[in-house]
């Protein structure tokens, strides 16, 4: 009975600091996220430089290793943004001013559909064919100015991302004292445990992010190239937006897709189809050869799971969402195969 009733009061005590907690979760939620996002691409910058890392550290003490491999980074994205940034912004200029010829294009072929209806007895109502072309050249008009926007707010929010890399060189030069401290908050008895299951997180995160990376690189390189070769104008930016929409999956393939045909109309039914030709070759072969040589098997998952993940993902935290729900999916898939063995095996002892 005494025992009883001195767990009553700490177990108010419990509860009032778990209120208190999830008070102050709620509160700071957009911070807590802020944080939580540059922790999270000071990871995959860490994993970028960490080859580099691993080669310097053999020969130097690990504070001039992560300061050197960081400087390898920098320079190497630096100098592909010099080299690519001059022709991106061009062809970007080149898209805006082909949207008048696109919106007679795609008039002139709602026009040649419209007069096929008719001619196989289904009316069309004039209205709503101006209608829709009017609601899809709205569309199309916000479409140049909402990317332009986003890519101005990116550009001028570089400095909330700051963070990230020197998140990254610590995330390098301390990452096995990191891990050390980490342990120790741990209990002894389930530390054995708790290294199992980091492992088996780092492992399938880390296949993962390096396989879709590697991915898509290989599709925006492929498909520029055979845009090029099909005569689309802007194929190096039309090539560039596949690749960054394929890290969403299943869902930016086909976003890309469509902007891709929308913008080779202007060439007429030829070039248009040659297009399309090309991103769905390219998209076969990334589901064929790419994807079973680049991402392990450990790493795949259901489509079902993966699309219903980025939807939850994107209304929760919108593009930092769609990209984190994924490698959270995998951590989680981890954790909870890692805990089920261990159960099993006490089970059995």
């Amino acid at each position: 009975m005494q025992a009883k009733e001195r767990s009553q009061p700490r177990l108010r005590w419990q509860i009032v600091a778990a209120v208190a907690a999830a008070a102050v979760l709620i509160w700071a939620r957009e911070l807590l996220w802020q944080a939580i996002l540059q922790l999270f691409f000071g990871l995959l910058v860490a994993m970028a430089a960490l080859p580099v890392m691993r080669l310097l550290e053999k020969k130097l003490s690990p504070g001039l290793a992560a300061s050197l491999a960081m400087m390898s980074l920098s320079l190497s994205l630096i100098l592909s943004l010099l080299l690519l940034i001059p022709p991106i912004m061009a062809q970007g200029k080149q898209l805006v001013g082909m949207l008048p010829a696109l919106y007679a294009r795609i008039d002139e072929w709602v026009g040649l559909g419209q007069a096929w209806l008719v001619e196989n007895g289904v009316p069309v109502d004039e209205g709503m064919k101006s209608s829709l072309f009017e609601k899809g050249q709205e569309l199309l008009s916000g479409a140049a100015p909402s990317v332009m926007a986003w890519v101005s707010g990116a550009v001028g929010s570089v400095g909330k991302w700051m963070l990230a890399p020197v998140f990254a060189y610590y995330f390098l030069r301390d990452r096995k004292r990191i891990g050390e401290w980490l342990l120790m908050l741990v209990p002894i008895s389930k530390r054995g445990l708790t290294i199992k299951l980091l492992r088996e997180m780092r492992r399938e995160t880390a296949g993962y992010l390096r396989g879709q990376l590697m991915v898509s690189a290989v599709v925006g390189g492929l498909t520029a190239v055979g845009l090029l070769f099909c005569g689309v104008p802007a194929w190096l930016l039309l090539g560039l937006l596949m690749g960054v929409l394929e890290l969403i999956p299943y869902v930016g393939p086909f976003l890309g897709g469509v902007i891709v045909v929308l913008f080779s109309l202007q060439g007429g039914l030829s070039r248009t189809l040659w297009a399309l030709g090309v991103v769905i070759l390219v998209q076969q072969l990334e589901g064929g050869m790419l994807s079973p040589q680049l991402m392990s098997d450990a790493t795949r998952l259901h489509p079902v799971a993966v699309l219903l993940c980025v939807m939850i993902g994107g209304a929760a935290g919108g593009m930092g969402g769609i990209l984190l729900s994924v490698p959270l999916l995998l951590c989680m898939r981890a954790a909870l195969r890692v805990i089920g063995l261990y159960h099993a095996q006490e089970g059995k002892t």
